[in-house]
């Protein structure tokens, strides 16, 4: 999938699991949202900011591409050493076990606070990665174009500060932000022609048939085929309208507006 796509994927699978009220059109009644994590109503808003960014993390396995670009030169840094550590793209940072390290960061970043007069405790280390992650959404979605990428450490700290300042009502939201953002990324790769090395380093395939694999370790179901295709931009459609009405409903209630 294109880095568009993977943020809004990433987006509307944490209003699924956050958001928990309904959408009345005139005589039709819409749930939108399962509520599994009970976040609060600006811990949606807040939440999805942070999980379309992580939906990015995994390529930052290419050095070259539109993440790594995201807040240079840290991310440029990043991307090139990730690249090593993880055996190239689409292997280690798309796989199982590049979800349980990605999820494992977070977590330890979101036990790490520090006692700070008159604000409470402060995650200094989730911070931080919050930046990072918000920097790639807003690349990626071209909020602010490369002519002056360096505004997107302005927009990344700026929106990074609202999600100290208004975090998701849950102790472990950061770390699950995460890991759904990693997860929407490998769903929306897995259904490409490339496909994912989802055992990576192990090259022994899954007791499936052989017609899904690529090249014996690339696990590959290529429902939209390539990267970029039409189909794609046929599924990314009822995607975003699904996390922008579940954004608006939390921006509603969190307001005070009337969903109509």
């Amino acid at each position: 999938m294109m880095g568009p796509s993977h943020a809004a994927c990433g987006a509307a699978a944490w209003v699924a699991l956050t958001a928990d009220y309904q959408l009345h059109l005139q005589d039709l009644t819409v749930p939108i949202g399962w509520g599994v994590l009970d976040v609060g109503d600006a811990g949606v808003l807040t939440g999805a900011l942070v999980t379309a960014g992580a939906a990015l993390l995994p390529d930052l396995d290419h050095p070259d591409g539109t993440v790594a670009r995201s807040l240079r030169p840290l991310s440029t840094w990043l991307a090139r050493g990730i690249c090593r550590l993880s055996g190239g793209h689409r292997r280690g940072t798309h796989s199982v076990l590049g979800v349980a390290v990605f999820t494992g960061l977070a977590a330890a970043a979101q036990k790490i606070g520090i006692p700070v007069e008159g604000l409470g405790w402060v995650w200094p280390l989730a911070a931080v990665m919050s930046v990072l992650l918000i920097a790639f959404a807003v690349q990626v979605l071209a909020f602010v174009p490369d002519r002056v990428a360096r505004l997107n450490w302005v927009v990344g700290i700026g929106l990074g500060v609202l999600v100290g300042l208004h975090p998701p009502a849950h102790e472990w939201w950061f770390a699950a932000a995460v890991a759904t953002g990693v997860v929407a990324h490998l769903a929306g790769d897995l259904v490409t022609t490339r496909g994912i090395h989802l055992l990576y380093p192990l090259r022994m395939p899954l007791p499936l048939p052989r017609s899904v694999y690529k090249n014996r370790s690339f696990l590959t179901v290529p429902l939209i085929g390539n990267a970029g295709s039409a189909a794609e931009i046929a599924l990314l459609a009822p995607i975003t309208l699904f996390a922008l009405t579940g954004l608006w409903g939390a921006f509603a209630l969190t307001t005070g507006l009337v969903v109509a």
